[in-house]
């Protein structure tokens, strides 16, 4: 009784963790958000690359922060943070409870990994993905729809339509003109996109690791290195999860000529990519201009002479 009195200390204790630091970088996330769904308010400038070659480069993360904070002050900066926050929260819970439910006789017992043949440990990699898979489905599928009401309430920067004023608002608005799968919009990339990364990054560090790295402390640092590349090959789908989040909302942000209409989020994906915005948000201090840009909610093409000050 004391050691699940324990577990479960350990466990609001990592919530509020979790809601601290979401609520600290989120004006970070706010913008990378709006820079994903394309909106670019500010206009590029014309620097140099390393190289010396010229090219346009977009203002910062601070700098779009900045943006924000001028127009909408600084309370602004924290808009969607409610639901933001409620997805995390329901996402936590969630992946616990499912990870928990799941066990595996040989994975749960204390084991030195090192000892273990290279059978036992495929089979305990096997087990360990498959169980935090399930979790993480479980995860996404009840936050979903908090994940959707978020990125819609960030998206009215764009218009200031004025619609997704709350949670229970954004819910009545979501079910009126949607119905339930409206909460569901980007459900499919997103879950991709987690997913693949998982056992992409997971399968690339076991096999490394066990195959061509000896060196213990080493194969911690294979295991993060192999993570990122994992999420940075599957980040396209982030982009086009947050975009169809959007589409078909009647916002600003998500209908012409802001953002086309979409057939599906394949359709998303093939047009970003023609646009070279797949990638849109990745960087966020040196932002090189890639593609047509949205300034008014204008689609335009760059020229030298368009961002010169005369």
């Amino acid at each position: 009784m004391a050691a699940q009195s324990k577990k479960d200390e350990l466990t609001w204790m990592n919530v509020l963790v979790r809601v601290f630091l979401n609520s600290a970088t989120h004006p970070i996330e706010y913008a990378k958000v709006l820079i994903q769904l394309g909106h670019e308010p500010m206009q590029p400038y014309k620097s140099r690359t390393i190289f010396g070659r010229e090219a346009f480069y977009y203002p910062s993360v601070f700098g779009y922060i900045s943006f924000i904070k001028k127009r909408d002050g600084f309370k602004g900066c924290y808009r969607g943070l409610t639901p933001k926050l409620a997805a995390n929260i329901v996402s936590g819970i969630a992946f616990q409870r499912v990870t928990e439910s799941i066990k595996f006789k040989d994975l749960d017992g204390d084991v030195n990994i090192e000892e273990l043949t290279i059978q036992e440990r495929t089979q305990r990699f096997l087990q360990n993905t498959s169980r935090e898979s399930a979790g993480r489905a479980a995860a996404i599928l009840a936050s979903q729809p908090f994940h959707v009401i978020a990125v819609r309430c960030m998206a009215e920067f764009v218009g200031q339509d004025g619609q997704y004023t709350g949670v229970f608002t954004a819910v009545g608005i979501i079910y009126r003109e949607q119905g339930i799968l409206g909460f569901f919009c980007g459900l499919i990339p997103r879950l991709l996109c987690d997913l693949t990364a998982l056992w992409l990054g997971k399968t690339l560090a076991h096999v490394i690791n066990n195959y061509l790295v000896e060196d213990r402390d080493l194969k911690q640092y294979v295991s993060a290195s192999m993570n990122f590349l994992a999420a940075a090959l599957v980040y396209p789908l982030q982009v086009v999860s947050n975009c169809m989040a959007v589409s078909g909302s009647g916002l600003v942000a998500g209908s012409p000529p802001c953002m086309p209409e979409f057939n599906g989020w394949i359709d998303c994906y093939k047009h970003l990519r023609q646009i070279k915005g797949l990638k849109r948000g990745s960087s966020l201090l040196w932002r090189t201009y890639t593609g047509p840009l949205l300034l008014d909610g204008v689609t335009s093409i760059p020229s030298v002479d368009m961002f010169t000050k005369s």
